[in-house]
Order: C-alpha cells, then structure tokens, then sequence
C-alpha cells in the first residue's frame, strides 16, 4: 500500500470507509463500513481517487459493487471468476478514462 494512494473517511472518530489506487490507475480497494453505506463516502473516496489518475482507470468489481461503477461510468471489460479459499467468487474488470 505504500505505493498507492490512499484515503479514509474518518466518523465519529471511527474509519467509515476507505479507498486505494496505484499510479497505473488501478483502483484496487474500496471499502464503506455497512453503517455507513448509501451516504455518499464511496462516492467522494472514488471522486478523490480518481482526480489522481491521467489515462485509463481499471478495477475488479464485485458482483454488488458493478452497479456502483457503472453509474459513475466503468464499462465491464470481462467478467472473471477468482477463487478464494477454494470458493470460486465472480467479480468484473471494468474500465473508466481518467479525469486529468
């Protein structure tokens, strides 16, 4: 994580959320507390992390967390299925141009 750029939305003292993206433009984590969800902090997390980038924007998005991304204009590359914990788990390559 030292090689990316990081940031957290700090409530009430606690880590509500958090966001992360390397200088290749891969938004690698993005993460909101459940009791902080559908408050608009992924959204400023990833309007932050995004205003870093120049160029293309790529990350691997959950199945619930694609509806997110297309919103704010990823488009699905292809859908990918990893396995963790020898449980197969879908999630999404998505790409978006960057803002600077």
């Amino acid at each position: 994580m030292l090689e990316h750029y990081s940031l957290v939305a700090v409530e009430g003292g606690g880590i509500a959320g958090f966001g992360d993206i390397d200088q290749t433009g891969y938004l690698d984590r993005l993460y909101v507390h459940r009791d902080y969800q559908r408050k608009g902090i992924a959204t400023a997390i990833c309007d932050g992390l995004e205003r870093t980038v120049q160029g293309k924007i790529t990350t691997h998005a959950s199945i619930t967390a694609r509806p997110f991304f297309e919103k704010r204009g990823y488009t699905v590359i292809k859908e990918q299925r990893v396995e963790r914990q020898g449980i197969a788990l879908v999630n999404f390559v998505m790409e978006k141009c960057g803002s600077i």
